[in-house]
């Protein structure tokens, strides 16, 4: 894939100035598609000749489309802009606890083309991140010289430290003290895939909540996410940003111990609240009286969570939703509202996610997203 990376002037008073405008008029539009060029400077309090220039070169670089002509106003019409949906992707990987994806999506967030992938017994990291790069590689093939890849995110269930790319503990796969991204650079370079933004490394329950809340279009401040598979984790977003904690571990909510004396979890500790919710727990008791057992747990970890963060939404995601979240989600509703303090059981709104399965991967392509904006300031791209 080809990266288009030019920096002149970028040192410069002018060019600092040029890189925020691009920047600022990218974010707008992912923000708000459809604005015009006046709509864009009196949004951004730019002038209109400012902006004009900025949309050209954006225009020129096949960053930015012109729409329809838009009625009303007075003088030459004014044409609708959005992001430019078809040359312009980033990649989105996963890795599970039972399988493996990836997915192209546009600017917009939207998949372009994907595949899942089984995930075998005592998985290897490096073969995990070979097989996504081969899949991401057949993906790719077809689509031509004129697409340019953005951006990639790496999603996966565990402890990170986003900001050095490594992975500190995934204990559902086993893995440990791992500098994945250093390990993921290699492999890109390996099978030839240029990405234009250095690529990001993500807790799966942290892309989930971003994914749901962009994507989901929620209009709150505050969102939790929990994630119910294999294990059980959640991603914060507080005050409309994704919340990372001091050391990127915020969110390690299956780890929350419910019953001191419970049952041994694969982290060392005794009644870890993903010991009785989740699909491994399901699996060893479908029975009624089994998944009330589990809604009353998940009620009870609930309350917790409402009481300490007094979230506007809960939503719930992951596979064990997609099995029998239907069924969980009442029983879990009257369990929260049992053990919660009433003002917060009543105020929030506890749902399931829109989106499936493919919501943490979905939310990775967003983080890729935001990441290749973000670069705009810096004139990565530019």
């Amino acid at each position: 894939m080809p990266a288009r990376i030019r920096s002149a002037n970028s040192s410069s008073g002018t060019g600092v100035l040029r890189n925020l405008n691009r920047s600022l008029v990218l974010k707008t539009l992912w923000q708000r598609p459809g604005l015009s060029r006046s709509e864009l400077a009196r949004e951004l309090g730019l002038a209109k000749s400012t902006v004009s220039v900025v949309v050209a070169e954006l225009l020129e670089e096949g960053l930015l489309r012109e729409g329809e002509e838009m009625p009303g106003g007075v003088g030459r019409p004014s044409r609708a802009l959005e992001l430019d949906r078809e040359k312009n992707l980033v990649l989105a990987w996963e890795i599970s606890v039972d399988y493996l994806a990836v997915r192209l999506q546009n600017l917009m967030g939207e998949v372009r083309r994907g595949q899942d992938l089984e995930l075998g017994p005592d998985p290897d990291p490096s073969a995990c991140l070979d097989r996504l790069a081969q899949a991401s590689r057949e993906l790719l093939r077809g689509l031509g010289h004129s697409v340019y890849l953005r951006g990639l995110c790496l999603s996966v269930p565990g402890l990170v430290e986003p900001q050095h790319g490594h992975l500190t503990l995934a204990p559902n796969l086993g893995w440990q003290d791992l500098p994945l991204l250093e390990m993921l650079g290699h492999k890109l370079a390996q099978h030839r895939i240029r990405v234009e933004t250095p690529p990001i490394l993500e807790n799966e329950a942290n892309t989930a909540a971003l994914g749901v809340y962009t994507l989901g279009e929620w209009r709150v401040a505050n969102l939790a996410y929990l994630s119910l598979g294999i294990g059980l984790g959640s991603g914060l977003v507080l005050d409309r940003q994704l919340f990372w904690g001091s050391h990127g571990h915020a969110g390690e909510i299956g780890h929350v111990p419910l019953d001191p004396q419970g049952p041994p979890c694969r982290c060392g500790k005794r009644g870890c609240a993903e010991t009785f919710v989740s699909l491994k727990a399901w699996r060893a008791d479908p029975t009624e009286a089994g998944l009330e057992r589990m809604a009353d747990k998940l009620g009870l970890l609930l309350a917790q969570l409402l009481n300490l963060l007094d979230p506007d939404v809960v939503v719930l995601g992951g596979p064990l939703v997609e099995e029998i979240g239907p069924r969980l989600l009442p029983l879990a509703r009257a369990a929260a509202r049992r053990y919660a303090l009433e003002q917060a059981a009543r105020t929030a709104q506890i749902v399931l996610s829109p989106f499936g399965r493919d919501t943490a991967i979905l939310g990775a392509g967003v983080l890729a997203i935001r990441a290749f904006l973000e670069a705009q300031r810096s004139g990565v791209g530019a």
